[in-house]
């Protein structure tokens, strides 16, 4: 990223690493998206950066592929007016200040120089030590003009473990959250995953009973129990935002499994790790899906004729491991017939 600063600044122009990453580099949290700002016109960029990415003129911003990382070089700018909450009006800035302004939350404006300088021109490390989610200027103003803000807000609150300010609380209580009826679901179900499958997920459905806001983002729920990753969480929530078929299905059977109200040794051979994880969890029987991943790969070495099922009518479930073993052992070593029948009597006499 230095390489790219450097190449703008060798060029007679300003550049500047700012936005998430700088953030998220001050918290410790790895980023392979990396904003750059300058005082380049586009036109500019784009000879600079020729053939290296893609422009998009509109935007006045060059994307980036390279190793991972993803660089945006974007033209100062301001946004003067926004439809369907995009910018349609947007015309070159002439400082980084004023560039700063246009962004989202306080703690998304840090900058770094090409020195490796911290710049702070909005008090945005006040927020980030208080933990706090704030809005750049007019509260009302930034929510309304682009309302996957309020989405992004809460996002952030949910995934960096930060408070709302009371400003935005403020915007929340008075029911101008309603205005996320005007977001696409595809976008509202994007920022819902990035919070279900964040540390902090309950920190999200607490907002949401605590202002009574559910319906705003289209779903319905009970008590949330913590899961594996995004899916054990939507297997929980009535919806009507897209899923892929693969996803449906995903869901489908970790609510299978939980309507069973047990693991079975067969839901093993029959669904993914991802699928039996989740339903673990909503059984709150994560031991038990453990052990029969031990019996599973003892079962591989020879196909004992007995249903998992019967070893539980005949053996604790803290033994099962090791009766399963031994049952194994005999059978290998000719001590015991390989069928059902014989193999319940030693059962039995055990």
């Amino acid at each position: 990223m230095k390489d790219i600063v450097n190449e703008l600044i060798g060029n007679g122009y300003e550049a500047y690493i700012v936005g998430g990453y700088v953030r998220d580099y001050l918290i410790g949290i790895p980023s392979n998206d990396i904003d750059i700002c300058t005082n380049a016109p586009i036109n500019k960029i784009m000879k600079i950066f020729k053939g290296r990415g893609q422009a998009f003129k509109e935007y006045f911003s060059y994307h980036i592929k390279d190793d991972n990382y993803i660089y945006t070089i974007t033209t100062y700018r301001k946004e003067n007016k926004y439809k369907k909450n995009k910018p349609i009006d947007i015309e070159v800035a002439s400082d980084l200040y004023t560039d700063l302004q246009r962004r989202d939350f306080t703690i998304n404006t840090f900058a770094i120089d090409h020195n490796g300088k911290l710049i702070d021109l909005l008090n945005a490390k006040r927020d980030l030590n208080s933990k706090i989610i704030r809005v750049v200027g007019d509260t009302d103003k930034k929510l309304t003009e682009d309302k996957t803000r309020i989405l992004r807000a809460i996002r952030f609150s949910c995934t960096l473990d930060f408070e709302l300010d009371n400003e935005i609380l403020n915007f929340i209580k008075s029911k101008k959250i309603c205005l996320l009826n005007e977001v696409p679901k595809e976008y509202k179900r994007k920022e819902l995953d990035k919070i279900f499958d964040s540390s902090n997920p309950n920190r999200f459905f607490y907002l949401l009973k605590r202002f009574d806001i559910s319906k705003y983002f289209n779903i319905k729920f009970d008590n949330i129990i913590p899961t594996y990753n995004k899916y054990g969480i939507w297997s929980q929530i009535e919806t009507d935002l897209p899923f892929s078929n693969k996803e449906l299905e995903i869901i489908s059977n970790i609510k299978k499994i939980v309507n069973n109200k047990d693991i079975y040794l067969i839901d093993l051979k029959n669904y993914s790790n991802e699928v039996l994880y989740n339903a673990a969890n909503l059984l709150k029987n994560e031991k038990k899906l453990k052990m029969l991943i031990d019996i599973l790969k003892l079962h591989s070495i020879i196909d004992i004729d007995i249903k998992i099922s019967e070893f539980f009518k005949y053996v604790n479930v803290q033994n099962i491991k090791s009766v399963y073993k031994l049952v194994e052992k005999n059978i290998l070593e000719g001590y015991l017939q390989n069928n059902e029948g014989e193999i319940i009597e030693f059962l039995k006499e055990l």
